[in-house]
């Protein structure tokens, strides 16, 4: 029988500031369910739920490697349409007490966001104030990415 993989995260980043997720499975895939606020200011505020699939790698140490892709949606309102945040996530784990359970984990992110304008308006906070290496819009739609890093703990 194959061992069950579970844990509990919380971490923070530029795209999403709160977040925390449940990952349930086997160690070699498991699906994460996450919740999230949503970047600051003044029309871009909000909740985003999150689903996605991961795998972790055999520990080294103290330190366990892992990779993730996750899709966020963010809520919208009546003023700012809502949106969407795929993130690709690998993450480096360290056990802060040798063989306990609770992780520093850290790592880089590739953040791609989409969403629909309307009457031109846009979620302004999601990926504008970023290193972006894509930004396009038209009339009806936007598409940003960019790097971005993350830090938190699994428990």
């Amino acid at each position: 029988m194959h061992p069950s993989y579970l844990h509990a995260e919380a971490w923070g980043s530029e795209s999403l500031p709160l977040n925390a997720a449940v990952k349930v499975g086997f160690p070699r895939i498991y699906l994460t369910l996450g919740i999230a606020a949503g970047p600051g200011g003044r029309q871009s505020g909000g909740v985003a739920g999150g689903v996605g699939l991961g795998t972790v790698g055999q520990p080294r140490g103290r330190f366990t490697p892992s990779l993730d892709v996750m899709q966020w949606f963010l809520s919208g309102n009546r003023e700012t349409p809502g949106s969407s945040l795929t993130q690709l996530r690998p993450l480096l784990a360290w056990q802060l007490k040798s063989g306990g359970r609770l992780q520093l984990i850290g790592g880089p992110t590739l953040n791609l966001a989409t969403g629909r304008r309307e009457d031109g308006r846009t979620r302004e906070g999601l990926g504008q104030d970023q290193w972006l290496w894509l930004n396009s819009s038209d009339e009806h739609s936007f598409l940003r990415l960019w790097p971005g890093l993350q830090l938190g703990l699994r428990f």
